[in-house]
């Protein structure tokens, strides 16, 4: 299957993303065809200050020197966006739950810094009830690999038939019960609005209740990554920017 690159040279906007992602037909997976080489580039990007003070801000994350370990997600949230409602993406965006996220951080990334971000599909894989499919993100400086990222997606149905399941799983991790740190915090009602306003994620799910309903949710959810963003302020262990050299490895389940 052929390459197909987006170029950008700033953070892409997100508005016709979401309109192909609620009125786009797709042509469905097909484990047979696999994934289209899809990949997008945003060189030189620099953080925008006043986005990542809000972010900070509406997280109740500490501000510093240095990005918050989840924050290059952010920057990269509409490309991601537009890779997945791309003409080419064989599967309805409204469809799939971001399951599971692993960032590696290498060093830390000072918030003046210029970075260039890459995005490439990575591998699916046959599951139970449908397939998991990566989108794999690098951020570097200079040339150098200072952040990668594989955010794991999962779409319900049969794609295999007799070859689904695949042996080869994506990464689990242990009961909530086992855990030797918690934290609890309350999330605003507003919160998914305000999140989507520096991030560009307007998902309907996260909108409103009314909204969530139409989706088959109970009510309006919180953005995962902004969870996350907050569980990793409270982690002690992440409290501090890593020492030269000690690269720190970040791994998630979305329940």
């Amino acid at each position: 299957m052929s390459e197909i690159n987006l170029n950008y040279t700033k953070k892409p906007a997100n508005g016709m993303a979401m309109l192909k992602a609620l009125f786009l037909p797709r042509k469905g997976f097909k484990a047979g065809v696999g994934l289209p080489g899809l990949q997008a580039h945003w060189h030189g990007a620099s953080v925008d200050l006043i986005a990542l003070q809000k972010y900070c801000s509406t997280l109740d994350i500490k501000p510093g020197d240095y990005l918050p370990i989840a924050y290059p997600h952010v920057m990269a949230g509409t490309m991601h966006m537009n890779m997945l409602t791309h003409s080419c993406f064989p599967i309805r965006l409204l469809g799939a739950l971001h399951l599971k996220n692993r960032i590696v951080q290498y060093r830390p990334i000072a918030c003046g810094e210029l970075v260039d971000i890459d995005v490439k599909m990575g591998d699916y894989r046959l599951v139970d009830k449908g397939v998991e499919f990566d989108l794999v993100t690098g951020v570097s400086v200079d040339g150098n690999l200072v952040w990668k990222e594989t955010s794991i997606f999962f779409v319900r149905g049969r794609f295999g038939e007799e070859d689904n399941p695949d042996a080869v799983k994506s990464f689990e991790l242990t009961s909530l019960a086992d855990t030797e740190e918690s934290h609890s915090w309350h999330v605003p009602k507003n919160r998914g609005r305000e999140y989507a306003r520096f991030s560009g994620d307007y998902n309907p799910i996260h909108m409103s209740a009314l909204a969530a309903k139409m989706f088959g949710f109970e009510r309006d959810i919180a953005h995962g990554f902004g969870v996350l963003a907050q569980a990793l302020e409270y982690s002690k262990r992440l409290s501090d920017p890593p020492a030269d050299g000690q690269a720190v490895q970040v791994d998630v389940v979305f329940k």
